[in-house]
């Protein structure tokens, strides 16, 4: 069995109880917390749904969950306004119920097959990666504690390494022993603490990304202020009808904006990316492409001087303007600048 915990929400959730593999248990009898452990990974690998539901409370561990994980996918969309967010997780606990049920078919579903139906499995992977738990590795388990003020309850400290953390967390996974005297996993005791901690450092890699590319554009937008000047002082000697003028006009062009563009776009490519600024990030790339093409269009037309190729620049100058406008909105959103303050 790979130790990677699989992909899909019953998988991300169900293996946090289980992720500790293969892990060596002595058992002493059916009717511990350590055989329950070791019968989760079992009815997995061989596709048993029942043995895995018969230590598996699925309904206490997704209903005990499912606030996390609805807080932890809006509060990984760090581009969504408060009023947003909360709009949404208004929305998620008016749809708890048939969400649920549908959690539970993907995990029969995986159980029986090894894998998600397909209808289900893109609407899981996203899930999935914005609440980071498609990124486990086992390490270790340090062994099951009975509660020493309730007999009936246990807890085993499953270790695991998050590949986007870059560390260890330890996951308090908590069992139960029911009126039949067996023992089920109920709950995950930590998992808020695991998804606060992850998005946590996703802000710090966003403000990361938002200073290094500020930097950037911000040295490059001298260029293009100086470019505009320029333009207009060339344009001051003399007409477009001017040969000299229109040869002034493409070299500023090719040479000075084109060139910074590209220069822009390259440095901007090289930065590490996380996933909150994805969407920013391309907006920016689109916004160079625009302004690459603009310029290369506007250098032609002063060898052609035909009218689609003026106006093939000119919709490239739009669409950068267009592109600006919506990634000013979605800077605005990242850095809460629209509620008067920064990060």
């Amino acid at each position: 069995m790979d130790r990677k915990l699989k992909l899909g929400v019953g998988a991300g959730i169900a293996a946090l109880c289980i992720a500790y593999g293969g892990y060596s248990l002595l058992i002493s009898g059916k009717d511990t917390p350590s055989y329950a452990l070791q019968t989760v990974e079992k009815s997995i690998e061989n596709h048993n749904k029942a043995d895995f539901y018969k230590v598996v409370n699925l309904e206490s561990i997704l209903d005990d969950s499912y606030s996390s994980i609805v807080e932890g996918v809006t509060d990984a969309d760090q581009s969504m306004t408060e009023d947003a967010k909360a709009a949404v997780k208004s929305f998620t606990e008016m749809l708890r119920e048939p969400l649920l049920l549908i959690l539970k078919a993907a995990v029969d579903s995986y159980i029986e097959t090894g894998e998600f139906n397909k209808e289900e499995n893109a609407s899981i992977k996203t899930l999935l990666e914005r609440t980071g738990l498609d990124k486990f590795k086992y390490r270790q388990m340090e062994g099951v504690a009975i509660n020493p003020k309730n007999s009936n309850e246990a807890t085993a400290r499953i270790w695991v390494y998050h590949s986007e953390l870059d560390e260890e967390f330890i996951f308090n996974v908590i069992l139960q022993r029911n009126s039949n005297d067996e023992w089920q996993i109920v709950r995950i005791e930590n998992l808020p603490d695991f998804i606060t901690k992850l998005n946590s450092l996703r802000r710090v890699q966003l403000d990361k990304y938002l200073n290094e590319s500020a930097e950037i554009i911000n040295r490059h937008e001298t260029v293009v202020t100086d470019s505009e000047q320029k333009y207009h002082e060339i344009l001051a000697r003399g007409t477009l009808g001017q040969t000299e003028i229109r040869t002034e006009l493409k070299k500023l062009m090719l040479e000075v904006v084109k060139k910074d563009w590209d220069e822009r776009k390259q440095e901007l490519s090289a930065l590490e990316v996380p996933n909150g600024a994805k969407t920013l990030h391309n907006l920016r790339i689109k916004i160079c492409d625009a302004e690459i093409g603009y310029a290369e269009d506007y250098a032609q037309w002063m060898d052609d001087k035909k009218a689609e190729t003026s106006k093939s620049a000119e919709d490239k100058k739009n669409r950068a303007k267009t592109l600006r406008t919506e990634e000013d909105s979605l800077y605005r959103r990242l850095t809460n600048q629209e509620w008067g303050y920064e990060n």
